[in-house]
């Protein structure tokens, strides 16, 4: 086994580091594929919650065409503007 010099950044991980060290290389690598899955899940999800609006595509049904519904729109549109008097 080679021995790496290996400095961790926190004091979790110098904690963990500790104790896994002196693992097996197949140990460590079961532990490496672990963790980089847990990781990939997370990153996954994340992904997931920010793309929420696409499980709308084409769910809108109207029997209008995109004209009218436009028309619609603008003409229901109304300016909030108060007159101010000085």
């Amino acid at each position: 086994m080679n021995t790496v010099n290996i400095s961790p950044t926190s004091s979790v991980s110098a904690k963990y580091w500790s104790e896994l060290k002196d693992l097996s290389d197949s140990v460590k690598l079961e532990l490496i594929t672990l963790l980089s899955s847990s990781v990939a899940r997370s990153v996954s999800e994340t992904s997931d919650e920010k793309g929420w609006t696409k499980s709308f595509a084409g769910k809108w049904q109207d029997e209008r065409s995109a004209e009218e519904i436009i028309e619609d729109i603008r003409a229901s549109r109304n300016a909030n503007i108060k007159e101010v008097v000085l």
